[in-house]
């Protein structure tokens, strides 16, 4: 397990209790730490597992309590408070590297709790001749569903339709907001290589109405994107913080909106977003939080209403909305990110995404990723709506 965390590497006969007790940890804690950052096949039980080459550690002079890192001595100001207010535009910056992700998924309902590991690779390329900007986006890892390999028919049959998806190749404008699909014709042409073999694999008729539904949402290169952007993880990287930032006296209130409820309206939030530089590494911290601006009542919003008939003055549902992001001092790119977002329905919802940069255990050379973007000009929505239909 390769990152740019923190990390105390292994050695023979070590122990947990040991490391834990060298950098002046709870064993409890420093193995919850490590568990929810590490990949599932790197998980700490009770013992260091044989295989295991580092442990992720807390941050230098923190320590840790109730899963959170707290700064050590109570005698020295903590590194992290010592900023000041970013004002001005934030620019994207060229990067020559491919970024690599570790992504976390959390999905709470009630008592109910799942989430979803997978790692991620991205690649800006460098503007074209036309002036376009492109960036291809690739699974790299399994995905993991708590903590376990998809088991379940419905999880597999999601996954499998997924993985025609990528290496996804989206066009976007200078402020890394997404425009269109770029590799659209040939994502239609890799499902139309897989689907018998995954219909022969996924039988009986439920499967079948699945897959005919994903086909059709495929085609629709508009409904596609749609859905796209409403995916957690593209939501949370292509978000608007690529922008001008005011001082925070003269920092408006917007109103953003967010698919905490699948298929039907994302819901509105008010919000208000500051950005701080880090006066030790100019590392900057784009924070936005604010509360539920949607006009739909709780019973509105289980029904999955596209919109209220109610006409109320005011939002009557609860809910909070928050997005994190750190990025890198020099280039601007998005280093670890979190957006966390609950309703107060009568079963409360409540969903998290976290990214953090890690090392890849990919050579470059063996990356799905294009090396080159060529343009599509010629419309094929008809001919690939006659080859499917």
């Amino acid at each position: 397990m390769k990152t740019i965390q923190r990390t105390y590497k292994v050695k023979e006969n070590d122990t947990i209790k040991g490391v834990a007790e060298t950098y002046g940890l709870e064993i409890q804690e420093l193995i919850a730490y490590h568990n929810k950052r590490a990949p599932s096949h790197d998980q700490i039980r009770k013992r260091i597992p044989d295989f295991l080459r580092e442990i992720i550690l807390p941050t230098e002079g923190y320590i840790l309590k109730d899963g959170k890192e707290v700064w050590a001595n109570p005698n020295i100001e903590e590194p992290n408070n010592l900023n000041k207010p970013f004002t001005g535009k934030l620019l994207h910056q060229p990067f020559s590297k491919d970024l690599c992700y570790g992504v976390l998924k959390t999905i709470k309902s009630t008592n109910k709790e799942q989430t979803i590991k997978y790692e991620t690779s991205v690649r800006f390329y460098p503007k074209d001749q036309d002036g376009s900007y492109y960036v291809s986006i690739d699974i790299t890892s399994k995905t993991y569903i708590n903590d376990k390999e998809a088991n379940l028919i419905a999880d597999e049959m999601a996954l499998s339709c997924t993985e025609v998806l990528y290496p996804l190749v989206l066009k976007i404008d200078k402020n890394v907001q997404l425009i269109e699909i770029q590799n659209h014709g040939q994502i239609l042409n890799r499902w139309e290589k897989q689907k018998k073999t995954k219909l022969k694999y996924f039988e009986g008729e439920i499967a079948k109405n699945y897959f005919q539904r994903f086909e059709e949402t495929l085609i629709d290169e508009s409904l596609c994107l749609h859905y796209l952007k409403n995916d957690w993880f593209l939501y949370l990287y292509f978000n608007k913080i690529y922008r001008t930032y005011f001082p925070d006296s003269k920092q408006k209130d917007e109103i953003i909106t967010f698919p905490i409820i699948p298929n039907t309206a994302s819901v509105e939030f008010k919000v208000n977003t500051s950005a701080k530089i880090f006066n030790k590494n100019s590392r900057l911290r784009i924070d936005t939080k604010g509360i539920c601006n949607d006009k739909r009542s709780k019973q509105e919003l289980e029904q999955k209403q596209f919109f209220s008939t109610l006409f109320l003055d005011k939002p009557s549902t609860k809910g909070k909305f928050r997005t994190i992001y750190f990025l890198k001092p020099n280039n601007h790119k998005i280093e670890s990110a979190f957006l966390e977002c609950s309703l107060e329905l009568n079963k409360s919802k409540y969903v998290s995404i976290s990214i953090s940069e890690i090392d890849s255990n990919l050579e470059s050379e063996n990356k799905r990723h294009p090396k080159l973007i060529k343009h599509q000009h010629e419309n094929k929505k008809s001919f690939w709506r006659s080859i499917f239909s």
